[in-house]
C-alpha cells in the first residue's frame, strides 16, 4: 500500500468521524430560536440534587429563583440557590453579570458554557442572563437526568422588538392565561407583550376617573349563536352580560411579572375609531351625541368615533392616558389609529369648525392633528405614540413610530421620513388567519398563514438602505380574536407558529433553514407537550393539487405538506391510511370516483392530520358548459371546467373550487358529448352566512335531447336557514332517471340580496357552486 493511498484512507476516516460527530451535534443541540453560535467542546455536566444556582449580583436575585423553578420542570427538583462564593467541588451553575460590557453581546445576549466543572451563564445585564438560562432550560428538556453535553453557546437577538399582539376586547380572556402567555413568550425570547385592551366591542381596562368604561363598555349583549358578522348592533344595558375587564391592580401584577421576565407589556388605546364601547359609556365624546350601545359583534365601515372638534374628547383621552401611564412603564403607548370613517367628522360642526380653526385641508388631516396632539400629551410625559399605519395619513406625527399592518409599504414610507417602525404585515403576521385547511381548522377570519410562511418571512424590506433598515425594530404576532373566543383556541391559533417567528427576530437570517427547523421543531413541539401547551399540528396536513386531464377525462393529483421532506401514505377508498398503505411518490391518477385519503406519517403513525377529498369522475365530467349569467372574475374557480372537473369545494370559499356569483343566479348548459340515459344529477352549494354567501333558494334540473327543448325533472327548495352562522355546504339532487340525455340545465337561483336582519341587509349577496355532478 503506498503512501498516498494510506492518506487517502486516513483523510476518508476523519472525514466520516468529523460528519458523524457532527450529527450528533446536531442531534443534541436543538433549540428554538436557534443561537448565533454553537461549539460543542468536549465532556458535559450533570445537574444533581448537589448542584448549587449561584450569582454575582444582586440584580441576578429574581433571575436565579426564576430560572431554579423553571428547571424543576425538567429536574424533578430546585437546585439551591446561594450568592458567591460556592462549593468549587460540588458543581455549580453560575449566573454572571460581566465586569466589562461585551458589545457583541448588547443587552440581551448571553454566553453558555457547559464543562465538566459546572454550567455559567454570563451576559451584560439580567435579561441576557435570563435568556441564557432559558436556553439551558432547553438544552434539559432533550437531556436525560440533567446529563447535559459539553457546550459554549454565544448569542444575541438580531431585532430588538420581538412581540407579541393579544386582542382582549373582541372575547374578554382572563388574565391567568395572560400569565401563562407571559411564560410562552420569554421560553421564545419575546420581549414585548402588545395588549390590545380597547375596541368597539369591550373596554378591559379599569379608569377610576370614568368608572362607567368598565361598568357599562365591558359588557355587551351575548349573540355567540350567531356568526360575528351577522350579529345587528344593539343596545340593550339590561341584557349586556357578555364581557368583563381587568382591575388595575391586576394590570399591575402582571406588568410586574411581565418585566421580571423581560418582557415589557404595551397597553393599546384605541382612537379615534374603535371605540364604540367607550361611546357607549360616554357618547357625548362622540360627533352625534348618541348612544348606540356595545356592539356584540362586527362593525363596519367605522363611523361612530371621538368627535375631533370638541375640547371635552381630549380632556378626556388625556385622563384616561394619564391612568395607563401609570400602570405601564413601557416607552411607548400604542393608540391604534387605524380604519376610522371619517363620515361623521364630515357632518360634524364642531369638527369643521376644527379643520377651519387650525387650518387644515380636510378630514385626514383632521386626522393627523388629532394624532399629533395626542402625541404631544405622551411626549410631555416622557412616552412615545405608536399606531397602525394610518397614522400616516394626514401627515405623521414628529416623534411617532408606526406599526405597519397592511402590508409592509406604511412601514417602508415612514422608515424612509426617519421614523421607527415595527413591521406586522397582514401575509405573515396575523396569527387569527388560518394556518391549514379550512375543512380541517377551527373558523378563522380567513387568510392562509402556515407554519413555513411565517418562517419565511423577512422583517427588512429590501425597499430599504442599509441605514433606513436601522429604523425597523422588529416584528410582532398579531392575535385578533372575532373567531377566537377561548383561551385554549388562542393557543392553537399562537402555536407553534410563534416558534418560527421568534426565530425569524432573534436569529442571524444567515441561520434561517426550513429543513433544519423542522427537525428542531420535533424537539419543541414534546416541549409544549411537557407546558399542556394545546399547539396545532397544522404544518403536517396534507394539501392536494389536483389537475384535469380532458382528453382521457382523468385526474392526476400531487399530494404535497409544507414539513420537512414529509412520508405521505394514502388511500383512495376512502379509508384512513396505515402504515401498510401505499407510500406517495408521484401524482395519483384518479380515473374513477374515489375518495383520497392522505396523511404525514412519523416512521409508522400518522400524524391524524387526515386530508379528505372526494373526486367525482361523471357522465358531466369535462363536458362542454355554458353559463347564461358570468361568474364574478373574482371566484372563477379553475376556469371553464369548473363545475365538471370532478372536484367539489371545501369550506373554504377561497380554496380555489368556487364559482361565485354576486346576486345572479346560475344558468349552466352542459353538453354531454352524446346520448346516455341518466339517473341522478346534482350540484353543491356553499353558505357562509358571515361573507354573505347563501345557498339558492331553489335548483331545478332540465334535461334534453337535441339541446332546444328542455324536459323539467326537479325542483329542489332550500330547507337550511340563511341565520346559520357556521360555514356549510349541501348537495342539491334530484333521482329522477332520464333516458336518452345529451343536454342538461341546472338553474339556482340566487337569494339576490342579503335577507331581513343580516348585517347586510338589502345588499347584493354572493351564491357559490363548484361541480355539477351527472350519473
Amino acid at each position: 500500500m503506498n503512501k498516498l493511498t494510506i492518506i487517502s484512507i486516513i483523510s476518508l476516516a476523519l472525514l466520516l468521524i468529523n460528519s458523524c460527530k457532527s450529527d450528533q451535534d446536531n442531534n443534541a443541540i436543538s433549540l428554538i430560536p436557534q443561537p448565533v453560535a454553537i461549539d460543542q467542546t468536549g465532556d458535559g455536566f450533570t445537574i444533581s440534587r448537589q448542584t448549587a444556582v449561584s450569582y454575582n449580583d444582586e440584580s441576578l436575585h429574581q433571575a436565579a429563583h426564576l430560572v431554579a423553578d423553571l428547571w424543576e420542570g425538567y429536574l424533578g427538583f430546585a437546585p439551591r440557590i446561594l450568592h458567591h462564593p460556592v462549593d468549587e467541588d460540588s458543581g455549580k451553575i453560575d449566573l454572571v453579570i460581566v465586569d466589562q460590557y461585551v458589545s457583541e453581546w448588547g443587552d440581551e445576549g448571553y454566553e453558555l458554557t457547559v464543562n465538566s466543572g459546572g454550567i455559567e451563564i454570563k451576559g451584560n445585564t439580567p435579561a441576557g442572563v435570563f435568556y441564557g438560562a432559558q436556553t439551558l432550560n432547553q438544552l434539559l428538556s432533550t437531556s436525560t437526568q440533567g446529563n447535559l453535553p459539553g457546550v459554549k453557546i454565544t448569542d444575541n437577538p438580531r431585532f430588538s422588538y420581538r412581540g407579541l399582539h393579544l386582542d382582549v376586547s373582541r372575547h374578554f380572556i382572563p388574565i391567568d392565561f395572560i400569565y401563562e402567555l407571559i411564560d410562552y413568550m420569554a421560553m421564545h425570547k419575546l420581549n414585548v407583550f402588545h395588549w390590545h385592551l380597547i375596541d368597539d366591542q369591550g373596554w378591559r381596562l379599569e379608569i377610576k376617573g370614568y368608572p362607567k368604561l368598565t361598568e357599562v363598555g365591558a359588557w355587551r349583549v351575548d349573540m355567540s349563536d350567531r356568526h360575528w358578522n351577522d350579529r345587528p348592533l344593539v343596545n340593550d344595558p339590561a341584557n349586556a352580560t357578555y364581557g368583563g375587564f381587568y382591575t388595575q391592580d391586576e394590570v399591575k401584577g402582571l406588568v410586574a411579572y411581565a418585566a421580571e421576565r423581560n418582557i415589557t407589556v404595551m397597553p393599546e388605546i384605541e382612537m379615534p375609531a374603535h371605540v364604540m364601547s367607550a361611546l357607549a359609556a360616554y357618547p357625548e365624546y362622540s360627533c352625534t351625541g348618541e348612544n348606540l350601545g356595545v356592539p356584540p359583534g362586527g362593525v363596519w365601515p367605522i363611523t361612530h368615533i371621538y368627535c375631533a372638534g370638541k375640547e371635552e374628547t381630549f380632556h378626556f383621552l388625556e385622563d384616561v392616558l394619564t391612568e395607563v401611564m401609570a400602570i405601564f412603564p413601557s416607552e411607548f403607548i400604542h393608540i391604534g389609529g387605524d380604519e376610522a370613517d371619517k363620515t361623521n367628522w364630515k357632518s360634524c360642526d364642531a369638527c369643521q369648525a376644527r379643520i377651519a380653526s387650525e387650518g387644515l385641508a380636510d378630514e385626514h388631516e383632521l386626522q393627523s392633528y388629532f394624532i399629533h396632539r395626542i402625541e404631544e400629551f405622551l411626549n410631555a410625559n416622557g412616552r412615545k405614540l405608536i399606531g397602525w399605519d394610518e397614522i400616516l395619513e394626514g401627515g405623521l406625527a414628529p416623534n411617532a413610530s408606526v406599526m405597519s399592518w397592511r402590508g409592509e409599504q406604511g412601514g417602508i414610507d415612514a422608515a424612509k421620513m426617519g421614523h421607527t417602525v415595527v413591521m406586522t404585515p397582514g401575509s405573515h403576521c396575523y396569527f387569527d388567519h388560518y394556518q391549514g385547511d379550512p375543512a380541517l381548522e377551527p373558523l378563522a377570519i380567513g387568510g392562509y398563514t402556515t407554519l413555513a410562511k411565517v418562517y419565511s418571512y423577512e422583517p427588512v424590506p429590501t425597499a430599504l438602505s442599509a441605514e433606513e433598515a436601522k429604523l425597523v425594530l422588529g416584528a410582532q404576532a398579531n392575535v385578533w380574536t372575532e373567531y377566537i373566543p377561548e383561551p385554549d383556541h388562542a393557543e392553537y391559533m399562537i402555536f407553534p407558529r410563534l416558534a418560527a417567528l421568534s426565530e425569524v427576530l432573534w436569529s442571524p437570517a444567515s441561520l434561517r433553514d426550513w429543513g433544519d427547523f423542522s427537525q428542531r421543531m420535533k424537539d419543541q413541539y414534546k416541549r409544549y407537550d411537557h407546558m399542556g401547551i394545546n399547539y396545532s399540528l397544522s404544518a403536517f396536513q396534507v394539501s392536494a393539487i389536483p389537475e384535469m386531464d380532458a382528453e382521457n377525462k382523468t385526474l392526476l393529483v400531487k399530494l404535497e405538506s409544507e414539513v420537512h421532506e414529509p412520508l405521505i401514505r394514502y388511500t383512495l377508498d376512502g379509508t384512513r391510511p396505515t402504515s401498510e398503505s401505499p407510500v406517495y411518490d408521484g401524482a395519483v391518477n384518479i380515473s374513477e370516483t374515489s375518495t383520497l385519503t392522505a396523511s404525514v406519517f412519523d416512521s409508522d403513525k400518522p400524524m391524524n392530520q387526515f386530508m379528505v377529498r372526494d373526486y367525482l369522475i361523471h357522465k358531466g365530467f369535462a363536458a362542454d358548459l355554458e353559463l347564461t349569467y358570468p361568474n364574478s372574475e373574482q371566484y372563477s374557480g379553475q376556469g371553464s371546467y369548473t363545475l365538471v372537473n370532478g372536484i367539489n369545494g371545501t369550506k373554504s370559499f377561497s380554496d380555489g373550487s368556487w364559482l361565485g356569483f354576486l346576486g345572479n343566479d346560475l344558468v349552466a348548459d352542459l353538453d354531454l358529448g352524446e346520448t346516455t340515459d341518466i339517473g341522478s344529477i346534482k350540484v353543491d352549494a356553499l353558505q357562509n352566512n358571515g361573507s354573505w354567501i347563501f345557498y339558492p333558494r331553489w335548483v331545478q334540473f332540465e334535461v334534453s335531447a337535441d339541446g332546444e327543448n328542455y324536459t323539467l325533472l326537479e325542483r329542489v327548495e332550500n330547507a337550511i336557514s340563511s341565520a346559520e352562522p357556521l360555514p356549510q355546504t349541501q348537495w342539491f339532487a334530484t333521482e329522477k332517471a332520464a333516458a336518452d340525455v345529451r343536454y342538461v340545465r341546472v338553474t339556482a337561483k340566487s337569494l339576490g340580496v342579503c335577507p331581513t336582519g343580516h348585517s347586510g341587509e338589502g345588499e347584493n349577496c354572493w351564491m357559490f357552486v363548484s361541480e355539477i355532478v351527472v350519473e
